[in-house]
């Protein structure tokens, strides 16, 4: 297995949990040029052109945080790094991890644009303060971990 990063990228979340899984992590860096550490053409890799992206033993690639977390998550249900498929509690989690992709991370491309405006700035930052209102409020009961008391569940 491995996975195609960004430093300082989202792929940082997939990367945490493949640590965490315990699983052996083969890791293949991504320069902004599309070209990893290797030599690859990441496009050709992953057509979409972003991290992270996954490639599973027989070949296959996976694309988008939630997926690969998930997948590296299911087959280790001891590790807890995610609750278990089809319960209440995993959808839940899925819920926070596609909030938190599509909207608050989507939200800060504009910052990362150098032709992106002022106006358009404030905007997204104003967007932000909004989406993370409601992080602070589910972290204001007391609980360690935004999913609650453990790492993932």
């Amino acid at each position: 297995m491995k996975l195609y990063y960004m430093p300082g990228a989202c792929s940082l979340a997939t990367h945490i949990l493949m640590r965490e899984s315990g699983q052996k992590v083969e890791l293949d860096k991504v320069g902004r040029d599309k070209k990893t550490e290797s030599g690859e053409n990441f496009v050709e890799i992953n057509p979409k052109g972003y991290v992270p992206a996954l490639r599973m033993g027989d070949g296959d690639i996976l694309t988008e945080n939630v997926v690969g977390q998930n997948y590296l998550a299911d087959p280790k249900p001891a590790s807890k790094l995610a609750p278990a498929s089809g319960t209440k509690a995993r959808l839940k989690q899925d819920e926070l991890a596609l909030y938190i992709s599509t909207e608050i991370h989507k939200t800060y491309g504009p910052m990362f644009n150098p032709a992106t405006p002022e106006e358009a700035r404030q905007i997204a930052k104003d967007k932000l303060a909004t989406r993370y209102a409601m992080i602070e409020e589910m972290l204001k009961d007391g609980r360690p971990y935004l999913t609650g008391e453990n790492f993932a569940t």
